[in-house]
């Protein structure tokens, strides 16, 4: 279900919301809810050999699906912050330098609603012998070379856009 189509109800006054071109609006109060996306980062953790870490979702939504790590930006936090917290929860590992290399947009289905997300994708180097300690929603992880990604096991169609962003930057840049 489309996010605008799940906010029926105003929280301010308890009536109807109508669906305006770039948001809903009360029609009693006034009151104007905009779908903004919800933020969200991507990390990228390149190897010296030039191997991408990919990790192995083992939470709905793409259980059992390749991505690359990363999670929604929580109250107050900005970007790096967020990206540095989920890559410690997620692999039990501290980040070095991290480059901001683009961002994306994609619908994210989640318990039934499509919301909009919006990805600043970051990438860092995984340095030799970083030992990582996945949790629960994590089942395996592991590198692949860009010419042996499993692309048809790609969680969501958007990291594809990802993997592009990413091909560019090092076609320019070193890690």
């Amino acid at each position: 279900m489309d996010i605008a189509k799940t906010y029926k109800i105003c929280p301010r006054c308890g009536n109807r919301f109508k669906q305006k071109s770039t948001h809903l609006q009360c029609q009693s109060c006034g009151l104007s809810l905009y779908l903004n996306p919800k933020p969200t980062t991507t990390v990228v953790m390149v190897n010296k050999s030039g191997e991408y870490l990919l990790v192995e979702r083992a939470v709905e939504p793409a259980k059992g699906y390749w991505d690359f790590p990363g999670g929604f930006v929580e109250e107050n936090e900005i970007f790096e912050e967020n990206a540095r917290r989920e890559m410690k929860e997620e692999l039990g590992i501290e980040l070095g330098k991290l480059t901001y290399i683009g961002s994306i947009t994609a619908p994210y289905l989640f318990q039934g609603v499509i919301y909009p997300a919006l990805s600043v994708i970051f990438i860092t180097e995984l340095l030799k012998g970083t030992t990582l300690k996945p949790d629960d929603d994590v089942a395996s992880y592991a590198m692949f070379a860009p010419d042996k990604l499993p692309l048809d096991k790609l969680a969501f169609p958007e990291i594809k856009n990802t993997l592009e962003l990413v091909a560019k930057y090092l076609k320019n840049h070193k890690i």
